[in-house]
């Protein structure tokens, strides 16, 4: 009976002195700096995405300077300081422009829609899209 004791005894002290923790002994809670903020990610949409689309020759580059003739008119014409954020997600100059255009009326981001889908056509390299999240931004 004392050697079933003196086991159980041995065996609890072991187990329990072999915490281990997933951090240094001593030291702060440690977070990468690579981490992302995921929440703010989260919470941002977008009124307005431009994607720009390559199929293996880049992106359209006189669609895309027809776009950015059209901002430039758009912010001319109603004194605007409109830019779009622009994240590359692409190894051919793939990108989306970003816009958030809270400080504009509602007939103002009508009007500037559709500018966009005029200037972008029935062309197949570049979507408009609204009111979404991003979904290449990093």
């Amino acid at each position: 009976m004392k050697t079933l004791t003196l086991i159980v005894l041995i065996a609890s002290a072991s187990l329990f002195s072999c915490k281990s923790t997933p951090q240094a002994m001593g030291t702060d809670k440690i977070t990468p700096t690579n981490a992302r903020n995921e929440t703010a990610q989260k919470e941002t949409i977008y009124d307005i995405i431009i994607m720009f689309i390559s199929k293996a020759s880049g992106i359209d580059s006189d669609l895309k300077a027809k776009i950015d003739t059209e901002l430039a008119t758009f912010n001319k014409e109603h004194n605007t300081d409109l830019k779009p954020e622009i994240v590359g997600w692409g190894r051919e100059g793939e990108r989306d422009y970003l816009f958030r255009t809270k400080n504009l009326s509602t007939k103002q981001k009508k009007q500037l829609i559709a500018q966009f889908k005029s200037a972008v056509g029935s062309s197949d390299m570049a979507r408009i899209i609204l009111n979404k999240k991003s979904v290449h931004k990093r």
